[in-house]
């Protein structure tokens, strides 16, 4: 049997768009490598428990499903291809170096694979660590304050493995179930890709899916609809079943550091860790990386000056609408930890109108699509014609339950 590579991995419209503007011709090298194309809004089943299922029709918005391993292969013979760029495989970075009269970062201490510590000076060092905790003890050890951080607590559990001869029906490719919050946790996702279905099945604090084949099943049985058991129940399993826990949504407000250093940068992770259920880590990384790009282009005499302001700030707002779809509706659960926002039954609140109208209203449905796949801003759905309507949904339906995972 195979092993599974830990979870599923999507990318969002807006991720693939963002790495199209750093490597033209992206999106048809993913799918030469073999990843699957995805309509969001017609290969994709949504099922929310008591909504309706939403209406189903092409556009020529795509992005790809895969796993983890041909995402990175494929992002890694593109960056490869750079003239100007050396890879240096089988290296840790051991910690950043800095002027001690300035408090720049000035370079990175490594481990070679055969043990050896070396120093490679840097004009900038991006930390891409995951966890951050690079630039963390940078701050620290160069005197600086550290980043104010905003946290959820979600004690999320999950386990996942790949699956063949899956019957998903009316040929969908991707069939995500979200339970009615907050009297219901479970929910699950199938995800077509190279390697056969991609099946992952989600709860909360000490409802973990089982890893055992029966119990993963019955766990699956149970879910809010039935999709996902039905398309399972009779398939063929190619992979361990890989469980895995996240604790907590994490934002660092790197950008509120005073005197932040001059010569560093944290990205992706290291910035902000997504609930990964809803799909956003890999993307918001990706148009970060696409941000600095282009701020990387001026022609300014001395463009580091002022690269750390301008990234971490803009940084902050390619953030703060993935964060609200995401890390604030989690906050309906009452076990979820982390301060709430005054107004975030009005909130949750729009959100139950708004997926109820988007069930019935394909261009809702399109254009709540493109806001969660990044491609347009949220604030679109504050359009005045819109929160009207979403109003008298709620007027309607008074007792409509939450979908948020």
């Amino acid at each position: 049997m195979l092993t599974c590579c830990k979870q599923p991995h999507g990318l969002l419209a807006g991720g693939l768009k963002a790495l199209e503007h750093l490597f033209p011709g992206f999106g048809h090298e993913l799918e030469q490598a073999g990843a699957v194309a995805i309509c969001p809004t017609f290969d994709v089943r949504f099922e929310f428990g008591e909504v309706d299922s939403w209406p189903r029709f092409k556009n020529n918005r795509q992005t790809y499903a895969m796993s983890r391993p041909l995402m990175e292969r494929t992002l890694r013979r593109q960056v490869e291809r750079l003239p100007n760029l050396l890879v240096q495989d089988g290296c840790r970075v051991i910690d950043i170096i800095g002027n001690p009269n300035t408090g720049a970062a000035t370079g990175i201490r490594y481990r070679t694979r055969g043990g050896d510590v070396k120093t490679l000076p840097a004009d900038l060092v991006i930390d891409a660590s995951g966890n951050g905790p690079l630039t963390l003890d940078f701050l620290k050890a160069t005197g600086r304050t550290p980043p104010e951080e905003t946290s959820i607590g979600v004690n999320m559990r999950y386990a996942s493995a790949v699956f063949r001869d899956v019957d998903l029906k009316d040929n969908y490719k991707v069939a995500y179930t979200l339970p009615n919050a907050p009297e219901e946790s479970r929910g699950g996702l199938l995800m077509q890709a190279e390697n056969g279905y991609q099946v992952f099945l989600v709860g909360r604090s000490n409802d973990s899916p089982p890893i055992s084949e029966g119990g993963f099943l019955s766990y699956a049985r149970d879910l809010p609809t039935p999709t996902i058991y039905k398309a399972i129940e009779k398939a063929t399993r190619l992979t361990e079943i890989i469980p895995h826990s996240f604790p907590e949504s994490r934002w660092r407000h790197f950008a509120g550091v005073p005197d932040f250093p001059r010569g560093l940068l944290p990205i992706g992770d290291a910035i902000c860790r997504f609930n990964p259920v809803y799909g956003q880590g890999m993307s918001a990384a990706a148009r970060e990386a696409s941000l600095l790009f282009d701020l990387l282009q001026r022609s300014d005499s001395d463009s580091l000056s002022m690269l750390a302001r301008d990234f971490l700030t803009e940084a902050e707002n390619l953030i703060a609408d993935p964060w609200a779809m995401s890390a604030i509706p989690d906050l309906v659960y009452p076990e979820t930890t982390g301060v709430r926002p005054n107004d975030l039954e009005q909130h949750l609140n729009f959100q139950k109108g708004l997926t109820r109208l988007a069930a019935r209203d394909a261009a809702i449905f399109e254009l709540l699509s493109d806001v969660r796949h990044l491609l347009k801003p949220l604030k679109v759905l504050e359009d005045p014609s819109i929160a009207d309507r979403v109003k008298e949904e709620l007027t309607s339906e008074p007792s409509l339950s939450v979908a948020a995972q």
